[in-house]
């Protein structure tokens, strides 16, 4: 017995039943069969206002299509959006027209925007999929807001799930890059994910509905083409006839799996974390599946959103193992350890500065100081944000005091300390990570640091008993 033969007597459908609508279901009653699906899933009750995301394509005309003839019967308000990439010229002004003209007649409100999504991708380091996929949700969201729009649905079908998961498999995608798309993600709604493609162009037919056709769609160049023209055909041809709902169907198992996994995770998640990052031993003796996950709920919420793959997350968990300061730069945030912690965000570096101590408010890149000399020591306070400095002590040291940051060389003698020491010695003690470091404004005199915001003045130019004049140099902050 052949394998097709094997596959077929497993319950797979034949080559015939695989151009069928699903179900049996004919053009004629896809939308009630829609409808059936979007109250399942709880996506649209009576009162809920929806805006559609409209390209022109098929997919998108049988969504608004549908969408606005179910609309009056349920009590729905629909809207829709179209998004101009900026890619195709000529091609991508007649999609825009085509969707105002589909509004028109349909009644519906209609939305759009350009923009130059290649320039961003430049701009941004990013790929020409993301940075379009970036703009568009982004366009969404705003209409949606500024219409009042509860949610947003796009036209994403069972075989752009299919696709998606088998993208996601070739690149090494974990666990829940496998599970496929949800009917609902936060305000974002995807009726269609139980219909095929054939499906919905049938219906269009059916109802005599014209759509437009994006040319650059059925190029095999780029990896989603490739698998939709190459790979998926193939499959279905010479392995499973069915593959596209295979794929969905091995989908919705894992999610099952993946929502268990993410619940024991969130809770480990919740116990590592610190406001300042997360505690390196505790996400390190986690099971491998759990501490992954951990990982990338870490990344999303430092703003890595998109782009994160395998490959990151496990460089990060080596990262748990690394020396302090050790750093990896990931796409759109960086990590580092910082002694018991790692750390993601995507800290600012400083340029070097130097800015004469005198009298008044002195503003400086890493924020304000407020300078005054006194005679005596009245209103002498211990503060580590207020300098009190020894104004003859502090000529004596051969150089005119500066505000600046940190360089090469620099010595400090805290007060009360036995002598001078490098210092980044004293910060590492002080466990003051490399990036922060260069982020505290100092007080110095030549390479003699006399005050390190925050921390300590010098006992260099201690006020004491014997000072006759001191100078009070407060740190105010940044100005937000």
């Amino acid at each position: 017995m052949s394998e097709i033969d094997d596959i077929e007597r497993n319950g797979f459908v034949s080559e015939e039943e695989r151009f069928a609508p699903s179900g049996g279901i004919g053009a004629a009653d896809l939308a009630e069969n829609v409808a059936e699906y979007i109250e399942e899933n709880d996506l649209l009750h009576e009162g809920d206002s929806v805006l559609v995301g409209l390209s022109g394509g098929a997919d998108s005309v049988a969504l608004l299509t549908m969408l606005a003839r179910l609309a009056p019967g349920r009590g729905w308000t629909v809207r829709a959006a179209h998004f101009n990439h900026g890619i195709r010229g000529i091609g991508a002004e007649e999609d825009e027209l085509f969707c105002g003209d589909l509004c028109d007649a349909m009644g519906v409100v209609f939305y759009s925007e350009t923009a130059d999504v290649p320039a961003y991708a430049r701009e941004n380091g990013l790929s020409i999929e993301t940075a379009g996929r970036l703009l568009r949700y982004d366009f969404l969201d705003r209409v949606a807001k500024r219409t009042g729009c509860g949610y947003i649905a796009t036209a994403h079908h069972m075989d752009d799930n299919a696709e998606s998961i088998m993208l996601h498999l070739i690149r090494g995608s974990g666990l829940a890059g496998l599970t496929g798309m949800k009917p609902k993600r936060d305000n974002i709604i995807r009726p269609l994910l139980n219909c095929r493609k054939e499906e919905l162009e049938a219906y269009l037919e059916h109802e005599g509905i014209l759509y437009r056709t994006d040319e650059t769609n059925l190029i095999p160049e780029g990896s989603r083409n490739r698998v939709r023209l190459d790979i998926v055909p193939y499959l279905e041809k010479h392995i499973n006839p069915a593959i596209v709902p295979t794929l969905c169907s091995m989908a919705e198992l894992l999610a099952q799996d993946e929502a268990y996994l993410s619940e024991q995770a969130r809770k480990a998640y919740e116990s590592a974390k610190c406001e300042d990052g997360l505690i390196r031993r505790e996400v390190a003796k986690l099971p491998y599946p759990i501490k992954t996950r951990v990982i990338r709920m870490a990344l999303s919420d430092a703003g890595a959103v998109v782009d994160i793959e395998r490959v990151h997350i496990e460089a990060v968990a080596e990262l748990l193992e690394a020396r302090t300061g050790a750093r990896l730069m990931l796409p759109r945030v960086e990590a580092w350890t910082s002694y018991d912690l790692i750390k993601f965000g995507t800290p600012q570096r400083v340029e070097e500065f130097e800015i004469p101590l005198r009298e008044g408010l002195i503003s400086t890149p890493l924020g304000l100081f407020r300078v005054k000399a006194l005679e005596g020591t009245e209103g002498f306070v211990k503060d580590r944000n207020i300098a009190f400095l020894d104004i003859d002590k502090l000529r004596g040291l051969g150089a005119d005091p500066v505000i600046r940051t940190r360089l090469e060389g620099d010595r400090f003698r805290p007060v009360g300390a036995p002598g001078r020491r490098k210092l980044k010695d004293y910060l590492i003690d002080r466990k003051v990570e490399r990036a922060e470091r260069d982020e505290i404004p100092l007080i110095a005199c030549g390479s003699e640091v006399v005050f390190v915001t925050g921390y300590a003045s010098s006992e260099l130019v201690k006020v004491d008993e014997n000072t006759a004049r001191m100078l009070r140099a407060e740190y105010l902050g940044r100005a937000e």
